[in-house]
């Protein structure tokens, strides 16, 4: 019931975060780090976004391999929220699916920066480093610092003209 009382919450947070912004969510490919992977996030204008991600991938059919899967589900705000530069803290859930072994559950604390230095504003370079903490709640523990860095790019919104907005600038000659 918790989680699905947070889904919603997020859902309702990620949906409203989009309607009043001019870019809708962006997409992060992750391709160096200590785990790659991809991710989606709310819009850049906004302080607070939610950050959907999948860290790690490794599935086996082998018994004595270790197949994982890493999602994490982060809210964050951005500390600084400069045209070009965007420095975010945040705190989020981690889980780490294994098929041949337990599942484990904990926190992370993402600590980023997304830099647009191109022309196109929707498009940047992101860097992140997350302490987190998971257990499997019996005897395993892992706890580290996740490093990230890759690209984002935010899909642009088209802005809806409302039925009275006719405006006239009167010529002044």
């Amino acid at each position: 019931m918790l989680k699905q009382t947070l889904r919603l919450i997020i859902l309702c947070y990620c949906s409203s975060a989009s309607m009043f912004s001019q870019t809708g969510l962006g997409i992060g490919l992750y391709p160096t780090g200590t785990e790659t992977g991809l991710g989606i996030r709310t819009s850049k204008e906004t302080r607070m976004a939610v950050d959907a991600r999948i860290a790690r991938a490794n599935i086996y059919n082998e018994k004595n391999k270790i197949s994982s899967f890493v999602t994490e589900l982060s809210v964050i705000y951005r500390v600084v929220k400069l045209e070009k530069v965007k420095f975010h803290v945040g705190l989020g859930y981690r889980a780490d699916w294994n098929l041949n072994d337990g599942n484990k559950q904990g926190v992370i604390l993402p600590i980023g920066v997304e830099a647009f230095p191109f022309p196109f504003q929707n498009a940047g370079l992101f860097f992140e480093a997350a302490p987190f903490y998971v257990s499997d709640f019996k005897s395993k523990d892992n706890a580290g610092i996740r490093t990230s860095a890759g690209f984002v790019f935010y899909f642009p919104l088209k802005l809806k003209k409302s039925a009275g907005d006719n405006t006239v600038i009167p010529n002044t000659k």
